[in-house]
């Protein structure tokens, strides 16, 4: 049941993406996991963009969790070409054996492009959300990931990456939603 609200929410915020601009879509497997991903450009002025993304991440042990972010992202600083910082709010809603939760976790995302090879990017993000905004079942939680990407064709990517998502529960101690290497592909539209 929980599992149908969780992607009845995928869903409906992918319908309302639908008036937005430049998408991004991801799609990344393990052996135990997959995530899928929709982010969208919701504003962009002098000082950088924002960014809308949902996404879906379920694994082997039915483990899920849905998440709803928004990031400003713009350069780091003239000084560091090739460098973006992106931070924001993210809203995680996780179903586990464990327990259920909900948090609100602040954090961000770095992105660096080589200049002198361009087609290659590093990326690493940190999320974290306490106690006093973590619901239902949990105590805490975060989630900690870094990629390696290279740019196939202006509109696709390909990757490899290690995401690790924990939650702690109250009674049942912590819980691990994901913690593997992947590959992915994100496709830009």
């Amino acid at each position: 049941m929980k599992l149908r609200v969780l992607l009845a929410l995928f869903v409906v915020l992918l319908a309302i993406s639908t008036t937005a601009t430049a998408r991004k879509f991801d799609l990344n497997f393990s052996d135990t996991s997959a995530q899928f991903k929709y982010d969208f450009l919701v504003g962009a002025t002098n000082y950088g963009r924002t960014e809308l993304g949902v996404g879906f991440i379920y694994n082997e042990d039915d483990n899920n969790l849905a998440e709803l972010g928004l990031q400003v992202i713009d350069q780091a600083g003239s000084k560091s070409p090739g460098l973006e910082l992106g931070v924001g709010p993210k809203i995680f809603v996780a179903d586990t054996d464990a327990g259920d939760a909900a948090a609100v976790g602040l954090g961000g995302m770095l992105r660096y492009k080589y200049p002198r090879m361009p087609r290659v990017v590093y990326v690493g993000m940190f999320y974290f959300a306490p106690g006093i905004v973590s619901f239902l079942d949990a105590e805490d939680m975060y989630e900690f990931g870094v990629r390696l990407q290279y740019e196939l064709l202006p509109s696709a990517n390909a990757y490899l990456g290690y995401r690790k998502i924990e939650v702690e529960f109250k009674n049942t101690g912590d819980t691990v939603i994901d913690d593997s290497a992947h590959v992915g592909l994100e496709f830009k539209f």
